[in-house]
């Protein structure tokens, strides 16, 4: 997986830099392996599925999380952004918005 860098810790470099030498330089590259990475996850996108009713098991009825397949209340779905379960992103998509 890349590494996600800090940009504010790679301008603060650059602008060292160009302090030093009194001119706009060109960071080096061993500044942009050693900036400091950032501690983060992929997004995992998901969407809730239709409902579905299950007559031995009511307590599982509800909306499917497409990643986990946990079943939530529609009314409880509503307003969620995230599945409460697995921190899926509830945006149907895999457009990083």
């Amino acid at each position: 997986m890349d590494d996600l860098i800090s940009r504010k810790a790679l301008l603060e470099k650059a602008w060292e830099a160009d302090t030093q030498c009194g001119y706009v330089q060109v960071v080096d590259v061993g500044d942009i392996e050693d900036a400091p990475a950032v501690d983060a996850a992929p997004v995992v996108h998901g969407r809730w599925g239709e409902y579905e009713s299950f007559s031995l098991t009511p307590s599982m009825n509800g909306c499917p999380c497409s990643v986990c397949k946990t079943h939530f209340s529609p009314s409880s779905i509503i307003l969620m952004k995230y599945c409460p379960n697995c921190g899926a992103k509830m945006n149907g998509g895999n457009d990083n918005d």
